[in-house]
């Protein structure tokens, strides 16, 4: 009877030790890596950023003068960056495929606006095959 309860007790803590891990990763599965984001005449600042695909990413973009826009060209990714000090844009989302694409200002926001772009570089997933060994490996 004794050595039932033990084991009873064990499998209680082991069952609670997995439901608080697997809780732990959720938490972080489900959390987006943060991306700030600084727009200004007539610039973004990173105008590079490198994802990987499927990769949740919030996208956190603030002006440091006049309200600007954002899109990411072939995408349904757009919003308005209010004016300095009046607080920021936010965009979440997961790109799917890898490659290259293309952010700008969608707002006139003065003469060097045409300029005032950046690129989302969605990399490739890393080539997992199996190399051949080297002569040193055989």
């Amino acid at each position: 009877m004794r050595g039932k309860r033990m084991i009873i007790r064990w499998l209680l803590a082991m069952v609670t030790g997995l439901m608080v891990v697997g809780t732990g990763l959720l938490a972080q599965q489900s959390t987006p890596r943060v991306v700030h984001i600084t727009a200004e005449r007539f610039s973004f600042t990173p105008s590079e950023i490198r994802v990987e695909p499927g990769e949740e990413i919030e996208l956190r973009i603030h002006s440091e003068d006049t309200a600007h826009g954002f899109r990411l060209i072939g995408t349904t990714v757009a919003g308005i960056v209010p004016k300095r000090g009046k607080g920021e844009l936010s965009i979440t989302f997961r790109p799917a495929n890898a490659g290259r694409y293309t952010f700008e200002c969608s707002r006139m926001c003065g003469a060097g606006h045409d300029f005032m772009r950046g690129v989302l570089i969605v990399r490739p997933p890393a080539d997992r095959t199996p190399h051949a060994p080297t002569a040193s490996q055989r």
